[in-house]
């Protein structure tokens, strides 16, 4: 199977198609018990909605339900029990509190992107000396910490030395010996 491929494209996946069965599935038919099938609409939900525990309270409205008045402790291990499970309580939202808190701090606050003042240098000079982390306009040494050798500045680092200023492109002088090819 050969035929002029665009090389912008790439090659389609051959794969094996896939088997009969997965394409035409079918499932048998919807089979309700004989003691389901005699009870009518109502309690037939009624009967699932019990099973699936559809019906029952959730955890948190159980605690919405709760008496929020605590009831006076007759003896002093039923306070000190008390006390700790407010303590906790009390522990547990200021919890929950802090941590909305900050999540809303955050939210309000947004992105401090666009308040930073962008200072786009207009020389070519200063934009690629700011992209290759330099400081001062000097021609420095910058020691290399795997050997002895040293790494210095490029032309863009170099001031006023014999820098290319636009116009024509510098002459190339030709060097008398052998060609590289």
């Amino acid at each position: 199977m050969s035929r002029p491929q665009n090389p912008e494209y790439a090659d389609p996946v051959i794969r094996e198609p896939s088997p009969a069965s997965s394409v035409g599935t079918q499932y048998g038919p919807d089979r309700t018990s004989l003691s389901d099938d005699e009870l009518d609409q109502f309690a037939f939900e009624r009967k699932w909605e019990d099973r699936l525990d559809l019906r029952r309270a959730t955890k948190e409205e159980e605690l919405a339900d709760a008496d929020p008045l605590f009831p006076r402790p007759s003896t002093h291990v039923e306070e000190r029990v008390l006390f700790e499970r407010i303590v906790r309580n009390l522990r547990m939202k200021v919890e929950e509190l802090e941590e909305n808190e900050l999540f809303e701090q955050t939210m309000l606050r947004g992105s401090q992107a666009a308040l930073e003042e962008e200072t786009i240098p207009k020389d070519i000079d200063s934009l690629m000396l700011s992209m290759m982390g330099g400081g001062s306009g000097s021609s420095r040494a910058i020691p290399n910490t795997s050997g002895n050798a040293t790494v210095t500045d490029g032309p863009w680092n170099q001031t006023g030395l014999n820098r290319y200023e636009g116009g024509a492109a510098p002459k190339r002088t030709k060097v008398k010996g052998k060609s590289r090819k």
